[in-house]
């Protein structure tokens, strides 16, 4: 298993945190045994009651469990997919600016793809208006988001199940990026269409 973890708390997920960062929070009790958490290996969210390192030790929870479990409804990256801005997708990738590995879906990629590239035809334009140095914002701009393009490319492989050296196939990586995600977790994690929903 992996030694990154998951957890949920209000509907809300947080993470990727450390096994002895979330025993940490167990002890606080900021962690309760009916919270769900989730790592690489599980099949699914479970209680994190069933993971005996993490309350090794710790007395019981106080309060009972008055409602039943359910996997979280609102997590970080399907309120971004689910939001009507697709600005947020643009600025979601942004903040992943050098993630390489993970998973990205077709939203996901795509609209980070067509605002890109309508910000460089827009910056384009505005270095052909001025006079004195053309394509200075235009070139700054591409050199600042490379690397958020080249991380959403290798993720958008990842979830086409493919390694992401395929970005350098020309032609081919467009329709592999193209293509629906694989369906359930892969060798590069969960599903981003389902593992926060």
């Amino acid at each position: 298993m992996s030694d990154k973890y998951f957890y949920a708390v209000g509907g809300r997920r947080h993470g990727p945190i450390t096994l002895e960062e979330i025993k940490s929070l167990a002890a606080r009790q900021e962690l309760k045994r009916t919270a769900l958490i989730w790592t690489e290996g599980m099949a699914a969210w479970q209680p994190a009651g069933q993971t005996t390192a993490i309350f090794e030790g710790l007395p019981p929870d106080l309060e009972p469990l008055t409602e039943p479990v359910t996997l979280p409804k609102t997590l970080p990256q399907a309120e971004a997919q689910n939001s009507a801005n697709f600005l947020n997708e643009y600025f979601q990738v942004l903040r992943k600016y050098a993630v390489f590995n993970g998973r990205a879906d077709k939203r996901e990629f795509w609209t980070f793809f067509f605002v890109n590239l309508a910000v460089s035809v827009g910056l384009a334009i505005i270095d052909g208006i001025m006079e004195g140095q053309p394509g200075v914002l235009y070139g700054l701009y591409n050199l600042a988001v490379i690397i958020p393009y080249i991380g959403v490319g290798i993720r958008r492989m990842h979830d086409t199940d493919r390694s992401g050296w395929w970005i350098l196939l020309p032609i081919g990586n467009i329709i592999y990026w193209a293509e629906a995600g694989k369906p359930g977790n892969n060798r590069f994690g969960p599903n981003p269409k389902t593992a926060y929903s």
